[in-house]
């Protein structure tokens, strides 16, 4: 009878609880982004802009693994000079080994926290059937297709724009404003850490880090609508691991037991089945879930709106039929490269296959690693350490600069909202993260992308509307106006104080390049009043049809010379200035 009692009292207070479930999900309202629309934008404008970054776009910066030759990012740095003649005029240009470093300095020296917005200009081998060559740039349908286009120099040509247009304006910086954009992004190259290892030779600390990572997406997750500006605060950690199995080999006409593939099959499969790794809500996944949920269904707004009793079942549940989520909750171990015998008929005497890890902070990238090391030695497998970076530090959602962006996302995207979440991903911002010279990393760019177009990085028919421009151009002039303003008396203050930066492990040495040196230009500063570089018309409607890609534009803007002898040398290394320079241990300057 007691237990009888005590069975009730449990029923009773479990219908208590999802009474009070159903209640708190059915006061959450929908929030404006439900029915948020996309800003005006003007369509000339829009053409304009679409021609430019089809001009980028024709310029092929395919970069892969170990890629000696930088040649072909010196075409791209001489295009970038012809677009944009003011951001080249007023800063001060340092290239390192083909990645670009741009110093706009500020009113009376800059003495606040400086700024610093990136993209890379290098871009992954373009494979499959294109319905529009890759390399076009060919402006069809509203978008401009090819390569790059959203990963990432559509983002690359629109900040240069709004720095290009700010300067026309007569604009003055009163803080530095720092440029960057790597060529070896898309493969973890040494272009932004190079980047990173200058700034912090020049004694930089910055303020706010803008780089690629989240974009602006009409129902960013399944059942969830409204649009949403997705911002990446925080990056796993990263790990290539080998795990190597020996057997006796022999003929595989009377193959033995346990073969060296039968134990790597069956690690692979109990590793695929049951994860190792702890599932866990972060404070930026409860937040990221916190902001989507009022536009939820009423199922997942009851669910995902009360962790607070939900959350042992959502741990559970979620890694298991949602893989997105589920990168978001607990480090993933893909497998991705095997090997065993030469041949058909011969058993393998040593199989191998490799791991792809992405390690999240609860669990490190070192102790993720020894995880699955155990779990590999429990099937007899040797397990080998290829390359490990660790997780970076979150930036605080409730901190000045993620602020200072939702405010910003405010003025050009009316009604929109803005959630931080987890990068599955990597981006060139934890280079910096790990040197120290930034707490406050932010990874976004103002973009809005359709669901193809989210699928079309990395693959085939990769595209970027024409008119996700103007507003985003908007975008980084507001966020700079507003960042500069309030940074030119009071620094704004990372929320966390500088840290000692974690220690990567460094398993191989670093690829010989052509240009090891580094080389500064500085341009002569802009004039008073600069006049904007000459427009195009563009036509009244978009074409229907296929256009004819844009061609680049010839400046009529005076061009570095130190800039030309370096870029366009036909030889390996950069040509020595023009003109007469003291000899030096320093960057070369003009």
């Amino acid at each position: 009878m007691i237990a009888l009692w005590i069975v009730l009292i449990l029923v009773l207070i479990l219908l208590i609880l999802l009474g009070v479930a159903a209640a708190r999900a059915i006061q959450m309202k929908p929030t404006s982004a439900a029915t948020a629309q996309f800003p005006d934008s003007d369509l000339e404008r829009a053409q304009r802009y679409a021609e430019t970054l089809s001009t980028l776009v024709q310029c092929e910066t395919v970069s892969e693994k170990d890629q000696v030759s930088r040649r072909k990012f010196q075409a791209f740095h001489k295009l970038l000079r012809e677009q944009f003649p003011l951001a080249h005029k007023a800063a001060t240009r340092t290239v390192l080994n083909g990645s670009l470093i741009y110093k706009i300095p500020g009113l009376d020296g800059g003495a606040g926290a400086p700024i610093l917005i990136m993209s890379h200009h290098d871009v992954v081998p373009a494979q499959g059937e294109w319905k529009y060559p890759p390399f076009s740039g060919e402006i069809a349908e509203g978008s401009v297709w090819g390569r790059g286009t959203v990963d990432t120099k559509g983002s690359l040509f629109c900040f240069m724009q709004a720095v290009e247009e700010l300067l026309a304006e007569g604009w003055k910086p009163e803080c530095d404003v720092y440029l960057a954009s790597s060529c070896t992004e898309e493969w973890g190259g040494d272009g932004a850490p190079a980047i990173a290892a200058w700034l912090k030779e020049q004694g930089v600390h910055l303020g706010l880090l803008l780089d690629e990572g989240g974009m602006i997406m009409d129902s960013p997750m399944a059942g969830v609508k409204g649009r949403y500006a997705m911002v990446g605060v925080v990056e796993k950690g990263y790990a290539d691991v080998k795990f190597t199995a020996n057997a006796a080999g022999g003929h595989a006409s009377a193959p033995g037991p346990n073969t060296a593939l039968v134990q790597l099959a069956r690690f692979i499969c109990k590793t695929d089945r049951h994860s190792p790794f702890q599932a866990r809500f972060s404070p930026t996944l409860r937040e990221m879930f916190q902001r989507l949920a009022p536009n939820m269904s009423f199922g997942m707004r009851m669910l995902l709106g009360n962790l607070w009793l939900f959350e042992p079942l959502l741990c559970f549940l979620l890694p298991r039929v949602n893989p997105l989520a589920g990168a978001m909750m607990r480090t993933t171990c893909a497998f991705t490269m095997a090997e065993g015998s030469p041949a058909y008929n011969v058993l393998p005497q040593q199989a191998w296959v490799t791991a792809n890890m992405r390690c999240m902070p609860h669990q490190g990238t070192d102790e993720s690693i020894e995880i699955i090391r155990a779990a590999a030695k429990k099937c007899g497998l040797d397990t080998e350490v290829l390359k490990a970076d660790p997780a970076c530090a979150e930036v605080d959602f409730k901190g000045d600069a993620f602020r200072l962006l939702e405010e910003t996302m405010g003025k050009i995207y009316p009604g929109y909202g803005v959630a931080p979440y987890i990068m599955t991903g990597g981006t060139d911002a934890r280079f910096y993260m790990y040197e120290g010279v930034v707490e406050n990393a932010l990874r976004f760019a103002p973009l809005e992308i359709n669901k193809q177009q989210y699928a079309s990085i990395h693959a085939a028919n990769e595209n970027l509307s024409i008119l996700a421009l103007p507003p985003a151009v908007d975008f980084y002039q507001e966020l700079l106006r507003s960042y500069c303003a309030r940074n030119g008396k009071p620094e704004l203050a990372p929320e966390k104080p500088a840290r000692k930066a974690p220690a990567r492990k460094k398993t191989a040495p670093k690829a010989k390049t052509e240009a090891e040196e580094p080389v500064t230009e500085t341009a002569e500063p802009a004039p008073e009043t600069a006049q904007p570089e000459d427009q195009q018309p563009a036509p009244e409607a978009l074409a229907s049809q296929p256009k004819k890609a844009a061609k680049p534009k010839k400046s009529t803007a005076p061009k570095a010379k130190a800039a030309e002898a370096a870029e366009e040398s036909a030889e390996p290394a950069p040509e020595a200035p023009t003109e007469p320079a003291a000899e030096t241990d320093e960057p070369r300057e003009e």
